[in-house]
């Protein structure tokens, strides 16, 4: 799947958990995986959205330096 240009997947771990994880460019880095298990994939995907926007709201107020 992809938002607002990253990669991201969600996958199931038994019993019934979700997890996502992004996949951004090589330059990027590693690929990320969140550290929350939620109970149903829809809510995984919400909250992979929502980490998506925060680190990409984050780097352009911040021009990606601190």
């Amino acid at each position: 799947m992809k938002h607002r240009g990253v990669d991201f997947d969600v996958e199931e771990e038994p019993p019934s958990w979700w997890r996502w994880k992004t996949y951004p460019k090589i330059e990027a880095g590693p690929k990320v995986v969140g550290d929350m298990k939620f109970q149903t994939r829809e809510a995984a995907i919400a909250a992979c959205i929502v980490a998506i926007n925060g680190g990409l709201d984050r780097g352009r107020r911040g021009g990606g330096s601190k």
